[in-house]
Parts: structure tokens; sequence; C-alpha cells
């Protein structure tokens, strides 16, 4: 089957291309990474658009980029889904997790879009999802973090065995983030050609979330 990953740049979107990639089941087409329309960043992490396409570039999978605000963002994304039908692409993989009303909204999505929904991870225990992240060797850092749940001190930090084992310790804390605890941004692993070179680039904090800014670097 043909498909598309709904993309974030993040682990959990990259650990479901991996095995939807690695599966023999499905042919990952394209990305599609939704964008803001008035900043340009990432909606997903706020990322830099083209630090998410270096990336993209580096796993050599056509990126589709379209701008979207809170409002039409559904709309969007159905117009998107279906210029991708055009393509021949039947489905899209998404990296959720344990989350039912976003699944619920995702299926309704795609099935009024004639699309099947594909949910690499869903219902895995999150402790074994990020294991499986290290043993891959993938390279991940955190870029937010939501510090009315975590400290700040675990923004900008890699994902290795260290930052596994304090944050499983952690009461109340999903080890895998899927309450919202912190973004990562992947910049190599076994599906990349090369590295994705990124420049730090400040910290904002705001209400809830602290995040972590990347520039992209020369990729050269």
């Amino acid at each position: 089957m043909k498909v598309f990953v709904s993309w974030s740049g993040g682990k959990d979107a990259m650990l479901a291309l991996h095995r939807a990639a690695t599966s023999g089941k499905y042919d990952v087409k394209f990305l599609v990474n939704m964008c803001d329309d008035a900043s340009g960043l990432s909606r997903s992490h706020g990322l830099p658009s083209q630090l998410i396409a270096q990336q993209a570039n580096a796993l050599d999978i056509p990126l589709v980029q379209p701008k979207t605000s809170h409002t039409n963002y559904e709309t969007v994304l159905k117009t998107t889904i279906a210029n991708l039908k055009n393509h021949g692409v039947e489905g899209g993989v998404f990296g959720d997790i344990y989350l039912e009303p976003h699944r619920e909204w995702i299926e309704r999505v795609c099935a009024e879009s004639g699309i099947a929904p594909v949910f690499p991870l869903w219902g895995e225990p999150t402790l074994l999802l990020i294991e499986e992240l290290l043993a891959l060797n993938y390279q991940a850092i955190t870029v937010a973090i939501n510090h009315t749940m975590i400290d700040k001190s675990w923004l900008g930090r890699t994902i290795d065995r260290p930052f596994v084992d304090e944050l499983s310790a952690l009461p109340g804390i999903d080890v895998c983030a899927e309450n919202g605890e912190y973004h990562t941004f992947v910049a190599n692993g076994p599906l990349f050609s090369k590295a994705v070179k990124i420049i730090p680039a400040g910290i904002i904090t705001d209400e809830d979330h602290t995040y972590f800014t990347l520039n992209p670097g020369s990729n050269e």
C-alpha cells in the first residue's frame, strides 16, 4: 500500500516511519508536515520548515508542507490527502500511541478522505517503544518541554539511556511523552543518508512550554 506519514520530525513519527518502511507492507511515498500559515513553523513542534525539509532530504522521502491555521487545519489536511491520492496514496501512517480522542479524529478524517489510517505504534507500552528507538540508534533531542509537568533542565537533552532511566523514575510521567511532557527532533539514524546539522538559536518560554529553538545548519 502506498502511504504518507504524518510528520512532526520527532521520535514517534520516526519510529512509525521506520516500522512502516521496513515492514514490507507499505511504500512510503510522502511525509506530510503541517506548517503555520503565519510563522511558517511546523505546527507540531514549532520547528523551522527548512529544518524539517533537510530532515526529509536526509531520509530521501518527498516532503509536503501545507500551510494552515488552527481554524482550517482539517480542511487543509483533507485537501492535501486528496492531492496525494492523485499520486496513488491509499493510506496515512500516524505515530499515535494511546490517546483515543485523537485516534478517533484521525480515523474520521481518513474515512471522509477515502484512505486507510495506519497506527504502527498503537497500544504498545511506551517504555518498550522508547527502548526500541534507542536500540535502533536514532539520535533525538528534546526541543520543547511542558514545564508544568517536567523541569526545564530536560530541555535540549539527548534521548539516551540516562534520559530514559531518569525520566522513568519520575511519578506520573510518560517516558514517551504521549501526554505532551516533551517533544523531540530526530537528527540521524538508520534511515538517514546523512545527519541533519542543527544550530541552537536560543530558548523561548510561554505559559506552559519552554522551547529549545533550532535553525538548520549546512548539510553540504
